[in-house]
C-alpha cells in the first residue's frame, strides 16, 4: 500500500513537471529575445552617443556605419535594420524579423534627441506572430 501510495505520488509530481516545462521553456525564449533586444538597442545607442553632438547628422551615421543608409524612412528617422559592423550587431540577424529605426531631432539650441527602436516578431503558441517593441532614448548635448 504504501509503494503504491509513493508511485502515486511520484506521478502527481512528474505530471505537475512536465505540465510546466513547455511554459517555462516559451518564457525563456521570450525573455532572450527581450535580452538580445536589449542588448543590441544599449550597444547602437552607446556607438550613436560616442560620434557626439557635431557628427549626429544622417551623412556621418551612415559613414560611420551606424545607419542603413543616409535616406529618412520617415521625418528625421532611419533604418538600422541591416547595420552590422564591429561595435553593432543588425537587427536582422540577432533577432527573428528584426528591424530597428533611430530617429535624431533637436530639442533646443545645443540638444538633440536620440531614439532608438529595436522591433523583432514572436510567435504564438497558437501559430500566430506579434510584433515586439524595445526603445531607449537619450540626449546629447553639445559641449
Amino acid at each position: 500500500m504504501e509503494v503504491m501510495l509513493a508511485v502515486m505520488l511520484i506521478a502527481a509530481i512528474a505530471m505537475i513537471v512536465g505540465a510546466t516545462l513547455p511554459a517555462a521553456s516559451r518564457t525563456r525564449g521570450k525573455a532572450d529575445l527581450m535580452n538580445r533586444a536589449m542588448s543590441l538597442a544599449q550597444k547602437q545607442m552607446e556607438a550613436v552617443r560616442a560620434v557626439g553632438y557635431p557628427n549626429l547628422t544622417a551623412a556621418q551615421l551612415s559613414a560611420r556605419g551606424l545607419i542603413d543608409s543616409a535616406t529618412p524612412v520617415a521625418t528625421n528617422t532611419f533604418a538600422t535594420t541591416n547595420v552590422d559592423n564591429v561595435a553593432v550587431d543588425s537587427p536582422a540577424q540577432v533577432l527573428p524579423g528584426g528591424t530597428g529605426t533611430i530617429s535624431i531631432e533637436q530639442v533646443d539650441l545645443d540638444l538633440r534627441r536620440v531614439s532608438l527602436t529595436v522591433n523583432w516578431t514572436e510567435r504564438n503558441r497558437n501559430g500566430g506572430s506579434r510584433t515586439n517593441t524595445y526603445r531607449l532614448s537619450t540626449l546629447v548635448a553639445n559641449l
